[in-house]
């Protein structure tokens, strides 16, 4: 199961302890889909790039 499928059933079975900490182990071992600093945030073509790297990341998950 993917982090996203994973993280929509968790917030579907809020009691089931087991797939939280599944969860949580995901998120410590799967690279983050976006660096940047926060002057990639204010410049629109930084940002742009960023929001692209991250779709494409996603797309390809």
């Amino acid at each position: 199961m993917s982090r996203t499928e994973l993280r929509a059933y968790i917030l579907e079975h809020r009691d089931d302890e087991q797939a939280f900490h599944a969860y949580m182990d995901k998120l410590g071992t799967e690279p983050v889909l976006a660096t940047g600093t926060i002057a990639d945030l204010e410049d629109a073509t930084r940002f742009s790039e960023l929001l692209e790297r991250v779709q494409k990341t996603k797309q390809e998950q």
